[in-house]
């Protein structure tokens, strides 16, 4: 039997816990495949997320969120976590950027300057391809007090509309916008129906999730990650012709309602 050469070693990952934590704001390069810029709206403003700006405020917050909060997120247990986190899944990664959500209190009728609006959670782009045109809202995460309001409708609407607005509207003109999920989040499906999105399809055993995070169904026995359980996804689509057939307009729609 021949012998083959394969000097194939994985990466090594070596990461400092306190990865950018001291990083000065105009120095902290995002590493993204677009231009990077602030998006509001009326009510939200998503500014690009900074370790040494948002990190420790993150964890603060999420710290004070039920345990269920990050059921279908990674379980951040300290602001390190948030630093290496940023560094591994979204920096060193040139098709993801994250978001710091900020937004005026909900149930405000009057305007609010937006030097006092409240940090409301993350919400990022990711999976961005600019060779096929591609995005997508991920990684969402809203802080507890701001669920069930304005946030997710005005932060997911900016992401969309940077998305699939053309140039000339402020956005980058790709041609599709999708939304993937575990098949076991029935509130991130519905937010993603409720915006226009349609379904794609799911697919099955599509990931390997984390230690003790829910799957549809245990590893497989004696394979090197059998105590791991398996994720389907669910993935639908805003295409750029659906944008522009009545979509832009139902979000713009959802997006000027008062609650």
């Amino acid at each position: 039997m021949p012998t083959y050469l394969n000097t194939y070693k994985p990466p090594k990952v070596d990461v400092p816990r306190d990865v950018h934590l001291r990083t000065l704001p105009e120095e902290y390069d995002l590493n993204y495949c677009f231009e990077v810029k602030e998006l509001r709206s009326d009510r939200v403003e998503l500014r690009p997320f900074v370790p040494s700006l948002h990190a420790q405020l993150f964890y603060e917050e999420v710290s004070k969120c039920s345990p269920d909060f990050t059921a279908w997120l990674i379980d951040w247990n300290s602001v390190e976590d948030v630093l290496v986190w940023a560094e591994t899944t979204i920096r060193s990664q040139p098709s993801a950027l994250a978001y710091a959500i900020y937004t005026a209190p909900p149930g405000r009728d009057q305007a609010v300057d937006p030097k006092d609006y409240e940090f409301a959670g993350m919400i990022s782009m990711i999976n961005s391809d600019v060779a096929h045109m591609t995005s997508e809202p991920g990684w969402i995460c809203i802080l507890e007090k701001y669920q069930r309001t304005h946030v997710l409708t005005h932060a997911a609407g900016l992401i969309i509309h940077r998305i699939l607005d053309i140039p000339s509207e402020g956005g980058l003109g790709l041609r599709r916008c999708q939304w993937f999920t575990t098949t076991l989040n029935e509130k991130s499906k519905a937010a993603a129906l409720r915006l226009g999105f349609q379904l794609d399809g799911v697919l099955r055993a599509h990931r390997v999730l984390p230690k003790g995070k829910k799957g549809v169904r245990s590893g497989r026995k004696g394979d090197y990650q059998e105590d791991q359980m398996t994720r389907d996804s669910w993935l639908a689509c805003i295409s750029w012709d659906q944008w522009e057939d009545g979509v832009r307009e139902h979000v713009d729609q959802l997006m000027a309602r008062r609650k």
